[in-house]
């Protein structure tokens, strides 16, 4: 099942959407509707809320609710939001592909290296991303694994179980502070940079989260293309990885890393620029596409 985010009529709830919300009149089933009330058992029709009570569950529920007429609401009627607008936390895999180690001509690290990135960040599809003053900034394409129930100490074999979802991600990041300040915090996490969406497949959409296809494109020009066949790290070791030192939440975020073709590995490096447009396709998981914005003309 695909789960949106949506704006209508001045309110914020969750969605069924038919579709990958590619077309105006590709469909939203609105969970506010009172047709869906016994089905979500009192839980709020916001995303955090449904992880935490358990997305799947929830989900064959509501597959059982025959929608009337009046539930139903075309894209083109709505504003998306971000899937997860709020998810508690959000963890990144930096240098995670084999094919951009290579690129890079770095050694495969022994175990994923991780940063934090400020769920701030956020924002949905078809937002603007706000490009500071800085410059030096870069898209990254990635698959995004979201938890659906507390985790610790979890084994690999056992830890997609505690997966609720999956969507696409963009980790923008400024990369050249990032390398003049010798770590990930402050180049992370500038306003805007976590674009996400158009929508969370829940986990049996997904049956293996290591086949799938990874395309970015900037305007009309490919710039990164590959599979998550190519993570150093696959989704259910760093969803095992990261329990071991702390206890995953409903609603976290994982962010699995990006393949080859970043911004800062060409020559010269192929800074974003505002006015341009961002796409990334995942295999699956739709299409997230994002305007590049000047930080100083969006708050003129």
């Amino acid at each position: 099942m695909h789960f949106v985010t949506f704006t209508h009529d001045g309110c914020e709830r969750a969605g069924i959407l038919l579709g990958e919300a590619e077309h105006p009149e590709d469909t939203i089933l609105d969970l506010a509707h009172p047709a869906y009330r016994e089905a979500m058992q009192g839980t709020e029709p916001r995303m955090l809320a449904m992880i935490g009570s358990g997305l799947h569950a929830c989900a064959t529920r509501l597959a059982d609710v025959e929608p009337p007429a009046s539930a139903r609401l075309r894209v083109d009627a709505v504003r998306l939001c971000a899937p997860l607008p709020n998810p508690p936390r959000i963890f990144g895999a930096a240098h995670n592909f084999t094919c951009a180690l290579e690129e890079r001509g770095m050694e495969c690290p022994d175990e994923p290296v991780v940063f934090a990135k400020a769920p701030s960040t956020i924002a949905g599809p078809g937002a603007d991303i706000l490009l500071p003053a800085v410059g030096g900034c870069t898209y990254e394409a990635e698959l995004a694994a979201v938890i659906g129930k507390r985790c610790s100490e979890v084994g690999a074999s056992e830890a997609l179980d505690h997966v609720a979802g999956y969507m696409i991600f963009n980790d923008i990041s400024a990369s050249e502070i990032i390398r003049a300040e010798g770590n990930f915090q402050r180049g992370k996490n500038f306003p805007t940079f976590g674009p996400c969406g158009p929508f969370l497949a829940t986990a049996d959409e997904i049956p293996d989260p290591q086949d799938l296809d990874i395309e970015l494109r900037v305007d009309d020009v490919i710039r990164q293309r590959g599979s998550t066949r190519m993570m150093l790290f696959n989704v259910a070791q760093l969803v095992s990885i990261l329990s071991q030192t702390t206890e995953l939440h409903p609603g976290d975020m994982i962010a699995t890393g990006t393949p080859a073709g970043v911004a800062a590995v060409q020559k010269p490096p192929n800074w974003l620029q505002a006015g341009q447009r961002v796409s990334i396709r995942i295999t699956g998981l739709g299409s997230l596409v994002n305007q590049i914005v000047a930080e100083e003309a969006a708050n003129a």
